[in-house]
């Protein structure tokens, strides 16, 4: 097997299983750690579609920043609960609901596989049409220089947001 193909496989397997996880646990905090290995799994399938710039976006932005507020989120709104079957962490839950939900998405990726299978010769990743020259070099040089005053004001307005929603949550108490 290619490596390729077999590190797409270990990535695609890590983000669907995170994302399942993350969706079926009724634990806020396991939760958000599903969704940290589902993000960067998505990270590193960017890499391996060679959106490098978009990788490096996605760990900053989302992993960087919106889970770690999520995080911040949950530990300080955290409640105790006083039933203990809300408190667990079981995959299985009472809803008939979650049945059809999961046969739907199985069907729906059972298709996209289907479809992926008959035409992955017409994918730019296996005949060697991608320009593999990074352009994350240019873009760090220009945030660095031109643009640096506007980077570092979204990162006061990214701390300003952080202490808000500190107080927002600290405020309730």
């Amino acid at each position: 097997m290619n490596p390729m193909i077999a590190s797409f496989l270990v990535l695609a397997g890590l983000t669907c299983a995170s994302a399942l996880a993350m969706a079926w646990t009724k634990n806020l905090l396991h939760a958000a750690l599903a969704m940290f290995l589902c993000m960067l799994g998505l990270a590193g399938l960017y890499v391996m579609a060679y959106a490098d710039v978009m990788a490096v976006a996605h760990l900053l932005i989302y992993v960087g920043g919106v889970l770690i507020l999520i995080l911040f989120g949950i530990m300080l709104t955290h409640t105790s609960r006083t039933d203990p079957y809300e408190v667990s962490n079981d995959l299985w839950t009472k809803q008939s609901g979650r049945f059809w939900a999961l046969s739907i998405s199985l069907s729906i990726f059972l298709g996209l596989l289907w479809i992926l299978n008959r035409s992955m010769a017409s994918f730019g990743m296996l005949s060697g049409e991608i320009q593999r020259s990074s352009k994350l070099t240019h873009l760090g040089l220009a945030l660095l220089t031109e643009y640096s005053f506007a980077f570092e004001l979204a990162g006061v307005f990214l701390l300003i947001a952080l202490v808000g929603a500190t107080y927002i949550a600290k405020h309730h108490e």
